[in-house]
């Protein structure tokens, strides 16, 4: 029985092995069979590829190779090697759009970045070159060829900053002498393109320093210097020019304007007299500089000689009216007043309306000057009379009016002068002297309130009238408005640190609001200045309550209370460069 079991169960298990053995045979005869067959291949994609380029079977280089990427977008190298075949093949636009597509795989592949940048600049458009460009700096900054093409791209595209930016940064990393030279003719050419005058001169400064007669670049520094009104510059060049070339006849009229300009002179007369003996008579400018040459006599006082040189050239040309215009001044220079209006007179019957109305203007400011010269002389009816006719050629000459308040000033006939002031700024109301001018003549008839009113509208209209400034804080001190009066002292300090007068009465106001230390130390700043000023040294000598030697040292405490109230902080310098004033008290003023 048991024998027969183990038989049994033998005979199942055989059974079941030859049944599995039979399935698996049959499933995997049935994989076999559903299997593809391979193509012969030589490697893989990328080797195959490779080999397909080397061999220039590019259709079927591209086929596969787009089967390929079709399932693995990501591959680079296969992209690459495919947008080469069509960049041999002319299919361009394909391949860039491969490559792009690399960028947006691995956004640092510089490779790629130059490759896209390089054919955006042949192709167009310039700005994704410069897209391109700018991305490979961002991540290899010192990528010379970048940064030259940018530099060029970016002048082409006209953002020349950008352009001078890139140049800069080659010529600092450069080392060869004579390409730094041309990149700074690069340079002083783009600052010339944004109108930095300025730049651009100093670049062909440089320029030159390494190649002094170098004619282009010494004509292109005498034009900057001229635009930057670097007069001096200017006229170096421009001599240097003629050492060069010689008596070029257009550089030499530069020269003597210059002089002019420069206020030269006794070299503007050489100038002059050098073109002159160059020039045909009958050329269109000789006449001109002929005239030029006389004017320049004026200004150099060679009054005399002028006049017989300017009376020559009228009889020799009777019809040229600037011979008679400038004899005119001329006349006026030397105290020949009446001769200068009768030849005014005489040129308002030979010439057109519109320049007679000029001519006109010039005998009313003549004629005014012949009065001011009878008044220094003390004939004041006369220079009252010769005001008045100068009023008849031309009734708005705001000048006469000024004058005469200034002359009635004098006379003590404040009314009079008030109303001259007064015409003269309604004629010109942004003359900052004339309301000065007003605010002295109110003062002399103690009306401060009016003086001070005055006095504000002058330094309103010129905050650097001095003049004004200072008898505004006086007038304000009148006023008792002592911290106001502090400020504005210590503004004109400003503008002319070492007046002695000022910094007396800035001493002087704060004595009055009790703060004796500042008062000590302006009254010493005003005697240092001027040790002979008695009201400072008297005034010092009461708050020290002893006799003060100047001799000793003083020690200046300068830094000022930080959180007092009423007292204005003082500035310790001024930046500006301003022509320092004397200024003593309002009778002198006008001075």
């Amino acid at each position: 029985m048991n024998v027969l079991l183990i038989v049994g169960l033998v005979f199942f298990i055989g059974i079941a092995f030859w049944l599995h053995y039979l399935f698996i045979t049959n499933t995997v005869s049935e994989v076999k069979k559903e299997e593809p067959a391979k193509e012969p291949i030589y490697g893989d994609a990328l080797e195959r590829c490779q080999k397909l380029f080397e061999q220039g079977l590019h259709a079927e280089l591209q086929r596969y190779a787009q089967r390929e990427l079709s399932k693995n977008y990501g591959d680079i190298d296969l992209r690459r090697i495919l947008a080469q075949s069509l960049m041999e093949t002319g299919n361009e636009q394909m391949a860039i759009m491969h490559y792009e597509a690399m960028l947006n795989i691995n956004s640092y592949d510089i490779e790629t970045q130059e490759i896209l940048a390089q054919y955006y600049n042949e192709n167009g458009p310039k700005s994704r070159a410069v897209e391109h460009y700018e991305q490979i700096l961002m991540y290899d900054s010192g990528n010379v060829n970048a940064v030259e093409t940018l530099a060029k791209l970016y002048d082409e595209m006209q953002n020349y900053q950008k352009s001078i930016e890139m140049y800069q940064m080659i010529m600092d990393a450069e080392l060869d002498e004579a390409r730094i030279i041309e990149l700074k003719y690069i340079l002083a050419d783009l600052y010339m393109k944004i109108n930095d005058n300025e730049k651009s001169f100093e670049m062909y400064e440089k320029i030159h320093k390494t190649d002094e007669e170098n004619l282009e670049v010494l004509i292109l520094l005498a034009d900057l210097a001229y635009k930057n009104q670097y007069w001096q510059d200017c006229l170096k060049y421009y001599k240097k020019i003629v050492s060069i070339v010689g008596d070029d006849f257009e550089i030499l009229e530069k020269i003597a304007q210059l002089q002019v300009t420069l206020e030269n002179w006794p070299e503007a007369i050489e100038a002059f007299k050098k073109i002159i003996s160059l020039e045909d008579a009958t050329s269109l400018n000789y006449l001109y500089h002929q005239n030029e040459l006389c004017n320049a006599m004026l200004k150099n006082c060679q009054y005399r000689e002028a006049i017989s040189l300017l009376k020559d050239l009228l009889t020799q040309n009777p019809k040229e009216t600037s011979f008679a215009f400038t004899l005119a001044q001329a006349y006026t220079l030397v105290g020949e007043f009446q001769i200068g209006v009768n030849l005014y007179n005489k040129l308002l019957d030979e010439l057109p309306t519109e320049q007679s109305e000029i001519i006109i203007k010039y005998i009313s400011n003549l004629i005014c000057a012949w009065a001011q010269d009878l008044f220094k002389k003390g004939q004041y009816n006369q220079a009252f009379d010769k005001f008045f006719e100068a009023l008849k050629y031309d009734e708005e000459n705001d000048e006469v009016y000024w004058q005469l308040g200034k002359c009635n000033y004098y006379i003590k006939s404040f009314q009079d002068s008030i109303a001259h002031f007064k015409r003269a700024i309604s004629i010109k109301p942004q003359e900052s002297m004339y309301y000065f001018g007003l605010g002295c003549a109110y003062d002399e008839m103690g009306s401060t309130k009016n003086a001070k009113m005055a006095f504000y509208d002058a330094i309103n209209i010129n905050p650097m009238n001095t003049q004004a400034r200072i008898a505004y804080a006086l007038s304000l001190t009148k006023e008792l408005e002592y911290a106001q009066s502090i400020e504005q002292f210590n503004t004109v300090l400003k503008y002319i640190p070492n007046n002695a007068d000022t910094l007396y009465n800035l001493a002087l106001a704060y004595n009055l609001v009790g703060d004796a230390e500042r008062a000590i130390k302006y009254y010493k700043k005003a005697l240092d200045c001027e040790p002979k000023h008695k009201e400072a040294k008297h005034n010092l000598e009461l708050l020290l309550g002893e006799p003060y030697n100047p001799d000793e040292i003083i020690e200046y405490i300068d830094d000022e209370p930080q959180n007092e109230q009423n007292q204005p902080q003082e500035e310790e310098s001024f930046d500006f460069d301003i022509p320092q004033e004397e200024n003593g008290d309002m009778n002198s003023m006008f001075s």
